[in-house]
């Protein structure tokens, strides 16, 4: 097999800025403002070490410009109308020549929300990003895929097997490799979590130093598999596929907002810029405190940065799942 040219980086390696957006669907309905205001927290947020390029749908160019975000934001007129650019953008990657962006032909997990297909899942085809675009051939997501920058990838099974069911595992494996990714340890997952079927970025979160934060789950809905995937992790840390385990309790149940499935009641769904790491806070004095001091350990020299994201959290995902960075 030709050795691939591309590198996905980790989350945490250094960023030339962000991609997101604000495009608060309508299908959030009461809720849309709550989020809006969440999602403006993130932003600013995330613009305090490191620039964010806003795609904005054309006709809320006005409104997002009367909310004085600061310079480091750059707002961008785009045909989005979600705002989980994990997924629905490009991944970007090093390439021979620089960067480029990774299209892995969303398809909205396999169609799997309120509403069928949208202009915007096709932004990474349709949208110019000022980088050549490699086309995968497989279809996925961005929080599909955990990378540890040098090869090494985490994915599920219950999820690329569910939008490829004409590819094999290996024929998978092989499809990843092309763009990098040639080390796969592949995790059963759940293929009944709603929408995303299973994204490992969920509950997995590769450091600096080389380990993986596992997010570890007691009971209660959401919850099918994890202790599972959690032996199989184990398993290829003892094979040397994967560093040294390190563990998080998810929050309380008792202290969630919101009980149902959907709800992304997770600390490690997060975002790492130059000076800090980005998640969620549930008011779990025990929770969050524990929650706060792992992530200070895992992320040495870095501020961790936990924010009331409730009404986001309840569309099914996280911080992460609101950003695409673009590498340094």
């Amino acid at each position: 097999m030709k050795e691939s040219t591309l590198r996905i980086p980790a989350d945490f390696e250094p960023h030339a800025n962000t991609v997101m957006s604000f495009a608060v669907h309508r299908e959030w309905g009461s809720d849309r403002e709550r989020v809006e205001d969440e999602l403006e927290t993130v932003i600013r947020a995330i613009a305090e070490d490191e620039p964010v390029t806003l795609l904005t749908p054309p006709d809320l160019l006005g409104a997002v410009r009367s909310r004085g975000l600061p310079p480091e934001v750059e707002i961008v007129p785009a045909p989005v109308d979600d705002i989980w650019m994990r997924d629905i953008a490009p991944v970007f990657a090093h390439g021979p020549d620089g960067i480029v962006a990774v299209d892995l032909n969303f398809n909205g997990w396999d169609n799997s929300r309120l509403r069928l297909s949208r202009p915007g899942d096709r932004l990474a085809r349709i949208f110019e990003f000022g980088v050549p675009v490699v086309s995968a051939s497989f279809v996925g997501e961005g929080g599909a895929i955990v990378s540890d920058g040098r090869g090494l990838a985490i994915a599920t099974r219950s999820c690329l097997q569910a939008r490829n069911p004409h590819l094999s595992e290996s024929d998978l494996s092989a499809a990843l490799a092309a763009l990098g990714l040639g080390t796969i340890v592949w995790l059963e997952g759940d293929r009944k979590e709603p929408i995303t079927s299973g994204h490992p970025d969920g509950y997995l979160a590769f450091l600096p130093g080389g380990g993986l934060l596992v997010e570890t789950i007691e009971s209660g809905a959401g919850r099918r598999g994890r202790h599972r995937d959690v032996m199989a992790l184990r398993q290829a840390c003892a094979n040397g596929l994967v560093g040294e385990l390190r563990y998080v309790a998810g929050p309380g149940e008792r202290w969630l907002e919101f009980a149902d499935d959907l709800f992304a009641a997770t600390y490690v769904n997060l975002f790492v810029t130059r000076r800090q790491v980005i998640t969620a806070r549930f008011g779990d004095p025990f929770g969050d405190g524990a929650a706060e001091r792992t992530l200070a350990a895992c992320f040495p020299g870095r501020r961790i940065r936990m924010l009331d994201l409730n009404g986001i959290l309840r569309g099914g995902g996280g911080i992460r799942c609101l950003t695409q960075p673009i590498p340094a």
